[in-house]
């Protein structure tokens, strides 16, 4: 048996976008960056085919920047943001950012004379009101996830935009929706970030990554690849691939919403039916349907994880990046958790293939693993 349950860290490739990928590497061999007539031809076809993108996403007035995975087009958002500011201003973040987020603003940070500064979370995540008590004139941009992703927790973005339009109007705002865009509802016209991100292969591409930035910072932004090489380029088959993967996505976001929240029910009155020992992180409410997360107390989730690997099933203990760390989960602790429960968590996340049979499945085979634990 084999079911795959870790969509959050790489869904599986699509069918027909595999097909798609060996077609455009068929049919466009050159490089987009060259001048020659089949990198002109390339570069034309991804101009293009980005243009279609930008509408699906209603986001006509961005400009995309495209990279290989989340992690490079996080590193160029993040220092494209920094090159924007005045030094020895402040930017504001969270303890619960993905890692790919939190280093890259380590590192531009440092290297531009600017301050970071985290905002604690609690039992509920990151709440607004937090955020709220650290905003100031010397904040120069806030830089936030959508969707946390190894809880699943849902930061309230549009709360955060009318935070910042009243104590800091300036500020430039950076949302990773590496884990919503294509999945939950993304309210661009209240939220208004200055950039957001989509990664390919959270919802069935082989890779493929762009950087949404709003059109004045584009010129950085672009310069960063091209010139710089501060990021991989993406090659034009995953490009055009993660084009129409993310169309798609959009055009059966909310079949895809319906089908997740359907799996986490099936998957939550199983857990109950097998008597599996276990609590929701956050409720049902705050966090994506796509991410269950569960404190499996006393049942530490990198042991139970192993024990469901070897029956074929993939589940994660944390996020991708840190799946297993000798001192339990970095998010978990930062909400205020224990150290025994912070390495407690288990995290399963689903996508269109997932079916309710599989979640039933998943269920009885963690409480098998449970009992032998």
């Amino acid at each position: 048996m084999e079911l795959y349950a870790d969509n959050a860290a790489a869904a599986p490739c699509d069918p027909e976008l595999l097909e798609y990928f060996a077609a455009c590497a068929k049919d466009f061999p050159g490089n987009q960056e060259s001048m020659g007539f089949h990198g002109d031809l390339a570069a034309r076809r991804i101009r293009e085919g980005a243009e279609e993108l930008l509408a699906a996403f209603r986001l006509a007035s961005y400009v995309p920047v495209f990279g290989n995975a989340g992690t490079d087009v996080l590193a160029i958002g993040v220092e494209t943001l920094c090159r924007s500011v005045k030094p020895g201003t402040e930017i504001l973040t969270t303890t619960l950012e993905h890692p790919a987020l939190e280093w890259a603003l380590k590192r531009s940070c440092a290297r531009h004379g600017l301050t970071l500064r985290q905002c604690s979370a609690d039992r509920s995540g990151v709440r607004p009101d937090q955020l709220e008590t650290m905003l100031s004139e010397r904040t120069a941009a806030v830089a936030v996830h959508h969707v946390q992703s190894e809880t699943g927790g849902i930061l309230n973005l549009t709360k955060i935009r009318s935070l910042l339009d009243r104590l800091a109007p300036q500020a430039i705002l950076l949302t990773d929706t590496m884990q919503s865009v294509g999945k939950i509802p993304l309210e661009i016209e209240r939220i208004r970030p200055d950039f957001l991100t989509f990664s390919g292969q959270k919802l069935g591409a082989p890779g493929g990554a762009v950087l949404f930035c709003a059109g004045k910072y584009a010129k950085t932004a672009r310069a960063l690849r091209s010139v710089e090489h501060f990021g991989s380029r993406c090659s034009v088959p995953l490009a055009l691939t993660a084009i129409r993967c993310g169309i798609r996505a959009m055009q059966t976001q909310a079949e895809a919403q319906t089908h997740a929240v359907r799996l986490r029910e099936c998957l939550l009155e199983s857990l109950r039916r097998n008597g599996v020992p276990c609590t929701l992180t956050l409720p049902e409410e705050e966090a994506s349907p796509f991410i269950v997360h569960l404190l499996t107390v006393p049942y530490q989730g990198a042991i139970l994880t192993r024990a469901l690997h070897l029956r074929g099933i993939s589940v994660a203990p944390g996020s991708a990046c840190e799946s297993e760390t000798p001192g339990g989960s970095r998010v978990l602790s930062a909400m205020g958790f224990s150290r025994r429960d912070s390495f407690c968590g288990l995290r399963i996340s689903c996508w269109k293939p997932n079916t309710v049979e599989e979640m039933s499945l998943l269920a009885e085979n963690l409480a098998e693993c449970i009992r032998s634990y």
